[in-house]
């Protein structure tokens, strides 16, 4: 099983193509990774789509920051489907596949009902790296995780009064322990780069879209092997939203 890895972002500063536009939105805020910025969809009743025309050598498509809670995000090439998620959580979704070209890449969102507005904050597509052994034993599932934190008064006998739910931070580190040498010294290299330009995905199991999160704030350590040269133990934290 692999981890797969964001490494590049096509989509920064591409203005996409919005079906069932908001009023007053600014559809280059999906190709943001500020999340501050979002793009909320028009009228209640048609499907909205994100569309940024054709693209190349593209091996995942990611999106973060929306509100799709009860419903479905299809991923087109032109008009054929390539990949879909039904959710009944804000998961952050990684769709990744063969790299491959597209005529028109179109993320299209479908809510149940659909009365409900839609609401993204990032799109982004590129290529990725395959961490072909998977994690290391004690991985958090840092897509399962809430950003919630409860806080809960009580009375003298100890019972439950009342209850805070604070958001808090989730934090996350994985650790390859035996990397070649070569890869640690090339490919690892871009990646350290990319990552403090833009915030990166991970994704845990390659059938499920939404075991997935962004990733910011990195931090790195890359330490010789103890017993070659040839391999290095590479280690990386950072901080995860996952969406929920």
């Amino acid at each position: 099983m692999a981890l797969t890895i964001t490494k590049s972002n096509a989509l920064i500063g591409v203005t996409p193509t919005i079906t069932d536009p908001g009023i007053n939105e600014v559809a280059l805020n999906i190709s943001d990774p500020d999340h501050s910025l979002n793009y909320t969809s028009g009228t209640t009743t048609a499907i909205f789509a994100v569309s940024y025309g054709a693209q190349s050598n593209i091996s995942y498509v990611s999106v973060s920051g929306h509100t799709v809670t009860s419903g479905t995000i299809n991923l087109y090439n032109g008009v054929t489907l390539i990949d879909s998620v039904t959710l009944k959580r804000s998961n952050t979704v990684m769709f990744t596949f063969p790299e491959m070209s597209f005529s028109d890449l179109k993320v299209e969102f479908v809510v149940t009902p659909n009365t409900k507005k839609i609401t993204v904050s990032f799109i982004a597509a590129g290529q990725t790296i395959e961490i072909e052994t998977g994690e290391q034993s004690g991985y958090k599932r840092n897509w399962l995780n809430r950003h919630l934190m409860q806080r809960t008064a009580s009375n003298a006998q100890t019972a439950p009064v009342s209850s805070l739910n604070q958001n808090k931070a989730i934090t996350g580190s994985l650790s390859l322990p035996n990397e070649l040498a070569l890869f640690s010294q090339d490919e690892w290299q871009d990646f350290i780069d990319y990552s403090f330009e833009q915030p990166f995905f991970i994704k845990e199991f390659e059938s499920l879209p939404e075991s997935s999160y962004i990733c910011f704030d990195p931090k790195y350590s890359t330490v010789s092997h103890s017993e070659t040269r040839a391999l290095d133990v590479l280690k990386l934290s950072f901080t995860v939203f996952n969406g929920l």
